[in-house]
């Protein structure tokens, strides 16, 4: 997509969603509702869903070197995005990770917190 078509996109969100000109950014995009922020991330050029169970899905975007996790909404925990980049910093290869929630923060907190502790022993063995 050229630049000009991603200016018109914008702007045809912003005039169609008043309040996407408040909206968080993560990663450079606008935090979006759950099924708007699926949709609009599938539509990426190149773009893989890894994951889909529902709740929870996660998809590859290899142009961009990043991976986003999406947790739907349930019960009292909000939407919860994550992001992960891959940098090339110092010479070394890391990961960036950023999250945003679309509800209470407090609940967020938690959220985050849970799925921080989740990944780190998922990851454990690879760090050894």
């Amino acid at each position: 997509m050229f630049a000009a078509d991603r200016l018109i996109l914008a702007t045809a969100v912003a005039l169609l969603c008043p309040w996407a000109a408040q909206a968080a950014s993560l990663c450079e995009r606008a935090v979006l509702p759950f099924r708007a922020m699926v949709a609009a991330l599938k539509t990426e050029p190149g773009a893989q869903v890894l994951r889909d169970n529902g709740s929870v899905i996660e998809i590859e975007d290899p142009k961009r070197f990043i991976i986003w996790t999406l947790y739907k909404a349930h019960g009292d925990q909000p939407d919860a995005y994550i992001c992960r980049r891959v940098v090339q910093e110092d010479g070394q290869v890391k990961i960036w990770m950023s999250a945003e929630c679309v509800g209470r923060t407090l609940n967020c907190d938690g959220l985050i917190g849970r799925l921080l502790l989740e990944q780190n022993r998922a990851t454990a063995p690879l760090r050894r």
